[in-house]
């Protein structure tokens, strides 16, 4: 199992991904974000194997996001 977490400010994007995470047998859903600062907090105490992260957000975009990780997970970005 992969343990991710998603992160899009936009909430219906971020149902989508949430429903494609679901009906995906190798993906765990760990948590869903709509604000990345939250998610930040979350993987300050969670591990997890992938982050499914909205490349353009407000205040912090998704790029940057990653950038701040010490010890990033993979990645897949996503944009409207």
């Amino acid at each position: 199992m992969i343990k991710c977490i998603v992160i899009d400010d936009e909430p219906h994007a971020l149902r989508q991904m949430v429903e494609y995470v679901l009906k995906t047998p190798f993906l765990e859903l760990l948590a869903k974000f709509e604000n990345p600062l939250l998610a930040f907090s979350y993987l300050q105490k969670n591990k997890v194997d992938l982050i499914l992260i909205d490349i353009n957000m407000p205040d912090l975009n998704g790029l940057e996001f990653v950038k701040s990780l010490q010890n990033a997970p993979k990645i897949i970005f996503t944009t409207a």
